[in-house]
């Protein structure tokens, strides 16, 4: 009995959420998920918790899954690391990660000529095979290449691509069929690449964009689309010198240009207190148009620890992208308020406040914010109250938190304030504690802002107020 009653359920299920006739298919209808994805999960950053990936080339291989080949931040390093991972996905919500697969020191090691640490890749498909070009941090003879039969990798045998000096390579294959390398810091270079992939062939053009004339810094990346060819890259058009928070991009009718200046496409800065750079590309998958890009957690002083982000882009008729902002929504549409969000999602965050790991032995990291004090505040956009009855605040603190309040805001730190959550200072050897509190009734779009105040003074100049873990919302009308 239980057998066909589930039977016909999954069966009216599929029928209900089936393709309509002439229904354009999504990556849900080719992989693992065959069920519409909820789009309160497509969320940024997308690594998972504990995995911070940087510098990230999107790539929509053959097999229809999606591929991020990027930098590996991990503790210690001032930049990057040793070896590389990749993410992949088949819904843009579950992201897997295979880990070394490139390295030159350790596990997964494929170079015989160097144990330096490894800046930007990216990563292409061509007649069966996977190119992946690979940065050498420190100087001399900087690009590399490996050669994989799997977009997962391992990428085996790395070899030196001379004649190029600099950093951050990307790969671009024409509709004729020629490939291109791009790479370069203060100036953007590019040459053709070989019919087998492995070298460049005739001139480097060393000047396709500068920092004069584009506010050009690092981190190349070139796609096409409608003829025209765009070329997104890390720059200082905003911030200033010491900082390339933006993404910013040229268009060309030509892969070797000439570049013309467009303008920004985000700008990450505010996501972290000591944010350094930006670096990401433009991808379609699909049909839609995303721009990839990163984001710092640990406040760390050279900005590092950063996190692979996406956001949907759209282009004017005349081929220009308007600028978009970060969101914790991502991809997704408007964040239910039930759903429970994980603190360290912030897309934006003030004063002292940072994003913080914490590795259990024998447990699974858990990402929080961190070094909160008092009038810290924190966005997440966007949350979609409307129709919910959403009516209570319920939030998670880890670690020993002071007597403090949580000012639960829409819009801004002077927004209209929903309630206020009142925190005991903690007790006794608990790990954590849970906390609740009355809101008024809200409705529409809106972000969502965190400001923390403290109760009394604090003893010392640096003191915490707590540590966010989480927080959702609940209806009494409903079981928590």
């Amino acid at each position: 009995m239980n057998y066909y009653f589930w039977a016909g359920c999954l069966l009216m299920v599929g029928l209900l959420v089936g393709c309509q006739p002439g229904e354009k298919k999504t990556l849900a209808d080719k992989g693992e998920n065959v069920f519409p994805v909820s789009t309160h999960r497509a969320l940024n950053p997308i690594a998972p918790p504990g995995v911070f990936i940087a510098d990230p080339e999107v790539r929509q291989m053959p097999d229809g899954r999606v591929y991020i080949y990027g930098s590996r931040d991990e503790p210690g390093n001032s930049w990057c690391s040793h070896s590389y991972n990749v993410l992949s996905s088949s819904d843009l919500v579950n992201w897997h990660v295979e880990q070394f697969s490139f390295a030159t020191e350790g596990v997964g090691k494929q170079v015989d000529y160097t144990d330096r640490l490894l800046f930007a890749p990216d990563c292409i498909y061509r007649d069966g095979k996977y190119y992946l070009y690979y940065c050498l941090a420190g100087g001399g003879e900087d690009e590399g290449v490996a050669v994989s039969s799997s977009p997962y990798g391992p990428f085996r045998d790395g070899k030196v691509m001379e004649g190029i000096s600099g950093i951050d390579p990307s790969v671009f294959i024409d509709d004729d069929g020629q490939a291109y390398l791009f790479w370069g810091q203060w100036h953007a270079r590019g040459a053709k690449l070989s019919k087998d992939m492995l070298s460049i062939e005739g001139a480097v053009h060393d000047s396709l964009l500068t920092y004069k004339t584009h506010f050009f810094n690092e981190g190349s990346s070139v796609r096409k689309r409608n003829g025209i060819y765009y070329l997104v890259y890390g720059s200082h058009s905003r911030h200033g010198e010491s900082n390339c928070a933006t993404l910013d991009y040229a268009t060309a009718t030509s892969p070797l240009g000439p570049y013309t200046y467009r303008g920004v496409i985000i700008d990450n800065w505010g996501s972290d207190r000591n944010l350094v750079n930006n670096h990401g590309c433009i991808t379609e998958i699909d049909g839609q148009w995303y721009i990839a890009y990163h984001r710092p957690t640990h406040a760390t002083a050279t900005g590092t620890m950063r996190k692979a982000c996406l956001e949907p882009i759209t282009f004017n008729p005349d081929g220009t992208i308007p600028e978009v902002e970060m969101t914790t929504q991502g991809i997704g549409g408007p964040i239910s308020p039930f759903y429970r969000m994980d603190a360290a999602r912030a897309c934006l965050l003030s004063g002292n406040v940072m994003v913080s790991v914490r590795r259990p032995d024998n447990d699974i990291p858990v990402e929080y914010l961190a070094g909160i004090r008092d009038g810290d505040y924190a966005y997440w956009k966007y949350y979609d109250f409307t129709g919910t009855d959403a009516d209570r605040f319920i939030c998670k603190t880890w670690g020993k938190n002071r007597a403090a309040k949580i000012e639960i805001r829409l819009d801004g730190p002077e927004g209209e304030l929903l309630g206020v959550c009142d925190l005991t200072p903690m007790e006794g050897e608990v790990a954590y504690a849970v906390h609740e509190t009355k809101i008024k009734p809200v409705t529409g779009k809106h972000a969502l802002v965190l400001v923390f105040k403290a109760v009394e003074p604090a003893d010392t100049e640096d003191e915490d107020l707590m540590n966010l873990e989480w927080f959702t919302f609940s209806t009494s009308h409903t079981p928590r």
